[in-house]
């Protein structure tokens, strides 16, 4: 009987030693998978890891070698640009640009139709000041012509300066005709067709040329 139970027990240890055992092989099986995934995906981590599992020594020192090869100067370079550009973001004068530049974009579509309309009386000034010439037993004449404003775009500069942007079409028309009278009322020919554009800039409040 105390035979029996010896040999049971035997069996016992062996099994829990045997699960124990298969239970390793698993750990281990997962954990050398983690490692060629890490060496796959990061051959410096997977090393780094690697020698931080044989050595705690060595994983300091690898530690420390990983944090040496990140420049020290790059990242408080760049720590000083984010703080300096950040600085500058809220201090008084770009807040007042800023301030400036959202009262100034609202009144640009404003400006642009007025420049429009200035332009229509600078063609209706130009056609009531035409100058004839006699060229081939016929009346001729050139005149300046513009078109509708085409975009009418507002930003600001890097420094927070508001500045504004318009362009349209300008044409330079030929009339011809047997006499002036003729020519006026002739269809105008276009010879040129020019796209410009027009930069602004507010200040004190406005927007200047």
């Amino acid at each position: 009987h105390s035979h029996m139970l010896t040999l049971v027990r035997i069996f016992a240890i062996e099994i829990i030693v045997m699960v124990f055992i298969g239970t390793l092989e698993i750990r281990a099986a997962v954990a050398t998978l983690a490692i060629t995934a890490l060496f796959a995906a990061s051959p410096a981590r997977a090393q780094s890891q690697a020698a931080a599992q044989a050595s705690p020594a060595s994983a300091l020192q690898s530690a420390t070698v990983a944090g040496a090869s990140a420049s020290p100067t790059a990242k408080k370079k760049t720590l000083r640009q984010e703080v300096k550009a950040l600085v500058a973001k809220y201090e008084p004068e770009r807040l007042k640009r800023d301030l400036e530049f959202k009262k100034a974009s609202a009144l640009f579509p404003g400006f642009c139709h007025h420049w429009e309309q200035d332009l229509h009386e600078r063609e209706t000034n130009n056609l009531s000041k035409l100058k004839f010439n006699l060229k081939d037993g016929f009346e001729t004449a050139t005149y300046t012509a513009y078109g509708k404003v085409a975009a009418c775009e507002s930003h600001q500069s890097k420094d927070g300066y508001s500045i504004g942007k318009l362009t349209y079409e300008e044409f330079i028309y030929y009339l011809v005709g047997k006499s002036e009278d003729e020519a006026r009322h002739a269809s105008p020919k276009a010879i040129s067709d020019t796209r410009t554009t027009e930069i602004f800039r507010w200040d004190n409040g406005k927007w200047f040329y």
